[in-house]
């Protein structure tokens, strides 16, 4: 059983970004795979500190391409990815002192933080490049002689 199923609705329209989300729901769901089997001494450590070191440079891509872009939410976005980031240090903290006991804790929040963290935030980016997209595609059309900009791939 899939504890996070990857939804079309989940994507954003930056390809990088999308196969990164995509791979961190992946990464969620063999940590969760890693607890149901009850691999809490090796295998589940090991997966979460894959976890973390993934979000880690995925949260430094996305905030590459917000700064390339000129995205005008960018220290947000920044503060929200070292709230993310501390959250998860922490209960890898937790899970590494009492795994019995982290890793229902550590299962729920991976899996809220992902997704609320992509339909909530990153839609925003997402929306962003594409209305920047389209108004660029627009002035070129019209001989305004602005270069088209397009998502980062």
């Amino acid at each position: 059983m899939t504890f996070l199923s990857w939804r079309k609705d989940y994507e954003i329209g930056v390809p990088q970004i999308d196969a990164e989300h995509h791979r961190l729901a992946d990464m969620v769901n063999a940590f969760h795979e890693a607890y149901l089997r009850g691999d809490s001494r090796e295998e589940m450590p090991h997966l979460l500190n894959q976890l973390i070191a993934y979000a880690e440079e995925h949260f430094q891509h996305e905030e590459k391409l917000m700064s390339d872009s000129g995205y005008p939410h960018l220290d947000k976005q920044r503060a929200l990815h070292e709230e993310l980031f501390a959250s998860i240090f922490s209960i890898n903290e937790k899970f590494a002192a009492d795994r019995s006991k982290a890793g229902a804790e550590a299962m729920q929040f991976i899996k809220n933080w992902l997704l609320d963290h992509i339909v909530k935030h990153d839609m925003d980016i997402g929306d962003f490049l594409r209305n920047k997209a389209n108004k660029a595609k627009t002035a070129n059309e019209t001989g305004k002689g602005e270069a088209e900009v397009k998502p980062k791939q």
